[in-house]
């Protein structure tokens, strides 16, 4: 009965899973259906609806966030008192963001994002003893996505990096480069980086590089800004990890380990007139650490608690066109406590909270615009001879932030919030 209400509290994770959590987290990656009875295979559903308003310094209002959905499942074999081994498929990144209003008049219209990713992982699980036992796995992940960066704060950044580039690239040897920040900064009037340039380099040259400035950002604007499409890459995977358990009182607490995962794809890039540029980018999906904990605490109630560590200041993205990084997220630290009681032989309910700090950086990346959340989950649990099928409610507060070009705010958003919803069904063969 323990086990099956255990289950219960697996529809939280599905129903919360990726309200822009965690960077590009989505599935949490969790290795649960290893301790489920053999014979058991499990099919889930999510979907998810964000709602994250904000408006840019031009007075342009914005709704970024769009819909997607998950897709799970999983098949548990073996014998649970030796060797068991459970196939979990599942999307464990993502990105769904969409700028509208007109990138001619507005900072980031026209930017968007689009991840998508894929998992297949074989787990397999030894019991050394009735109460430990060890894990390991391998997994083949697919990923792919397209970014398309523009708006006025785009064309500045990115016309006053290639601006500086050509400028740098006729200095002398030796000689001190310019920096694209102080260039950005003097095309936004500020008369220090203004008068720095002209000490440096020469009385006259902020004039110079300004005419220039002018004509590269036109060009940005009149060719749609950057394009980036990265190609679908598969890769391997690795995962270890332990298990110390007390049956009679529904406890265990499982550890589980992931490591990077290498990736290479091939690109093509958009920008300044360059069309369709070929390239390669190497990049890794980040290593990750899960604890999971649950216990019984009085007759059919059942304590869980999670924690999950994502490593995303390791995940760099920087095509060869552009030169500069499109993933910049502070790693991810995500904590949740719920509750499962059982109220009948078919029905048990479930209750989650989830957690995540925000950081302390002034600017977020605009792919991904809130900093930290509170999250709260309800869900239901109704079995009837080998079918367990589960399903939850989450609503999820998005932290505020403000969304940053070059260090520059762009967007401020506020006020952000998503829906999750999910179902699993699984039955026990």
């Amino acid at each position: 009965m323990m086990k099956t209400l255990a289950l219960s509290t697996s529809i939280l994770a599905l129903a919360s899973s990726a309200v822009l959590a965690g960077g590009l987290d989505r599935s949490g990656q969790s290795i649960s259906a290893i301790f489920s009875a053999p014979g058991s295979t499990s099919v889930s559903f999510g979907a998810v609806k964000p709602s994250i308003k904000g408006t840019d310094t031009a007075g342009n209002s914005y709704n970024v966030g769009d819909a997607y959905q998950q897709y799970g499942y999983s098949y548990t074999g073996g014998k649970a008192d030796a060797f068991s081994y459970a196939l979990i498929i599942d999307q464990p990144y993502g990105a769904n963001v969409t700028y509208g209003n007109s990138p001619l008049t507005s900072t980031l219209g026209g930017t968007m994002a689009d991840l998508s990713s894929h998992a297949a992982t074989v787990v397999g699980r030894y019991a050394l003893s009735s109460r430990f036992s060890v894990l390991g796995g391998i997994s083949l992940e697919t990923v792919e996505g397209t970014v398309n960066l523009n708006g006025t704060s785009y064309r500045g950044a990115i016309s006053a990096a290639a601006v500086a580039k050509g400028f740098n690239a006729s200095l002398p040897s030796g000689a001190t480069e310019l920096s694209s920040a102080t260039l950005g900064a003097a095309a936004l009037g500020d008369t220090t980086a203004q008068t720095a340039i002209d000490t440096t380099y020469g009385a006259g040259t902020f004039a110079t590089l300004a005419g220039s400035l002018g004509t590269t950002a036109t060009n940005f604007a009149t060719n749609d800004g950057y394009k980036f499409n990265m190609k679908q890459d598969t890769s391997v995977g690795f995962l270890l990890g332990a298990a110390y358990e007390i049956p009679d009182i529904a406890l265990r607490l499982a550890a589980s380990y992931r490591f990077e995962t290498d990736h290479s794809a091939a690109t093509t890039e958009s920008m300044l007139g360059l069309s369709s540029v070929p390239g390669t980018v190497d990049y890794v999906t980040p290593q990750s650490f899960n604890l999971d904990f649950q216990t019984g605490v009085a007759k059919n109630t059942l304590l869980t608690a999670n924690f999950r560590w994502t490593d995303f200041s390791a995940v760099d993205v920087v095509p060869t066109l552009l030169g500069s990084d499109l993933v910049n997220i502070d790693d991810s630290y995500r904590y949740s406590i719920g509750v499962a009681h059982r109220f009948s032989d078919q029905f048990a309910g479930t209750v989650s909270l989830s957690y995540e700090e925000a950081g302390n950086a002034a600017t977020v990346s605009p792919l991904g615009p809130t900093d930290g959340l509170y999250g709260l989950t309800v869900g239901g649990l109704y079995s009837k001879n080998n079918v367990n099928i589960s399903g939850g409610l989450n609503y999820t507060w998005l932290g505020a932030a403000n969304a940053g070009v070059g260090g520059q705010t762009a967007a401020s958003f506020g006020s952000n919030s998503a829906v999750g919803a999910g179902l699993k069904i699984e039955i026990v063969f």
